[in-house]
């Protein structure tokens, strides 16, 4: 391998997509309950800023290059770190958020403290902290 090779090119950011059969009840949850600040909302749909790099899409069913998976396990997660693991999950548990774990538990083979919580497509997030400093 050459040294050109090895060379990682920029880039500016990245986004991460989760499918919906119903995209509205996502969109409002997402902003009115975790309140991650809209980028652009469209009927079909939507992107929130989650940090300066980072941003979440929501899209329905009839768009986009990917579908809605059925049932629990949609096979991603996002995942939120946070040093305010306690204020995150009574900020849910006060806007009584189905699907909410009751407590935190370990993760990442000990290495974190978590809990997670499902949006209305199913979806998992989960807010976690690190135990020690974050490799």
């Amino acid at each position: 391998m050459t040294a050109d090779a090895r060379t990682v090119p920029a880039y500016d950011g990245a986004i991460t997509f989760f499918y919906y059969e119903q995209l509205e009840p996502a969109v409002c949850w997402y902003r009115d309950v975790i309140g991650f600040e809209p980028v652009m909302i469209e009927d079909w749909m939507a992107l929130f800023q989650i940090t300066p790099s980072h941003r979440l899409g929501l899209v329905g069913s009839t768009e986009g290059s990917q579908y809605p998976v059925a049932g629990a396990n949609k096979g991603t997660m996002l995942s939120i770190e946070t040093d305010r693991l306690e204020e995150w999950h009574q900020r849910l548990q006060s806007a009584a958020v189905q699907a909410l774990d009751q407590g935190f538990r370990p993760g990442c083979r000990g290495r974190t403290v978590e809990f997670r919580v499902r949006d209305p497509g199913g979806y998992y997030l989960e807010f976690f902290r690190w135990v020690a400093p974050a490799p």
